[in-house]
């Protein structure tokens, strides 16, 4: 009933044109006739009625706890969002599994602070800089983003989560095209697993980052670790993800970011997430 109920709401929505989130936002302020920001029971039977929608009154507060999430009993534009949205495509819905797959590195099914490692560098944070929070707070709260009004904030983001998320953002997404090629640069996830076409890829990056780094050195190992270094910009003591993609850039090698991850995961050999100078030599010197 519920389903039935919202589907011909969320097609009288696309109807006037609330297909965007400037545009869902401006439906929203409309039904909001107290400007308070949010949807009580009255005022979301009204905004039925202004689409032609006469529920009886057990079916409008199902409809009505199918949109508050937090039971608070209003819907906020967050949760109006979150209940409107649509179902991901196949191809979207196949980039955030990969996103999620590689997010998740112990394949626990959840991603949690130590998933994180060397993906996302929170050391130059002012927060941390300044000691008010440490590194897993920031990582914590780096993953709350991901929870949503339906998420539960702890810490942790399981595929329900990660997956609800990204239904919200596509809300918002203008095409297939655009979201799949967002997906790619955010997290360095191919669409297409062209297992040929990334080994070749990846073994002429690693030829030209060697040739590179060894120009710089000028052929002198002993000088690797200051390269490493140089690198190394928030001074952990390895290198992130997002600091290779750096190096290579500086080393000016031109490369589809799809294929740094499977370089910096043959480079990262016993897959910490972060790529430590024993390893960055080993590589050089192998």
């Amino acid at each position: 009933m519920v389903r039935e109920l919202n589907l011909k709401f969320k097609l009288a929505v696309q109807q006037k044109g609330g297909v965007g989130i400037r545009s869902l936002r401006r439906i929203f302020n409309q039904m909001d006739f107290n400007g308070n920001k949010k949807l009580d029971c009255q005022e979301f039977e009204q905004a039925l009625a202004s689409f032609g929608i006469f529920p009886k009154k057990v079916e409008l507060q199902a409809l009505m706890k199918f949109y508050d999430v937090d039971g608070d009993g209003s819907i906020t534009y967050d949760e109006f969002l979150s209940g409107l949205k649509d179902e991901l495509s196949e191809r979207r819905l196949n980039m955030v599994k990969k996103a999620f797959g590689m997010l998740d590195r112990d394949g626990s099914g959840k991603i949690t602070v130590s998933d994180l490692t060397g993906v996302y560098d929170v050391s130059m944070n002012p927060e941390f800089l300044e000691g008010r929070k440490t590194k897993d707070q920031l990582l914590g709260e780096f993953l709350d983003n991901f929870d949503g009004a339906r998420g539960n904030n702890d810490g942790c983001v399981e595929w329900k989560e990660f997956y609800d998320y990204y239904s919200d953002l596509a809300m918002s997404t203008p095409s297939d095209e655009y979201f799949v090629r967002m997906m790619e640069s955010t997290w360095q996830v191919p669409e297409h697993d062209d297992a040929e076409q990334t080994k070749q890829t990846v073994k002429h990056l690693h030829t030209e980052v060697k040739s590179r780094i060894a120009q710089l050195a000028r052929n002198d190992p002993a000088l690797y670790r200051k390269i490493f270094n140089d690198f190394d910009l928030n001074g952990s003591e390895s290198l992130t993800i997002d600091e290779v993609t750096n190096l290579i850039a500086k080393l000016r090698i031109s490369v589809e970011r799809k294929y740094i991850y499977p370089f910096f995961k043959i480079v990262d050999a016993n897959n910490s997430g972060a790529i430590e100078f024993e390893e960055f030599e080993a590589y050089l010197c192998a």
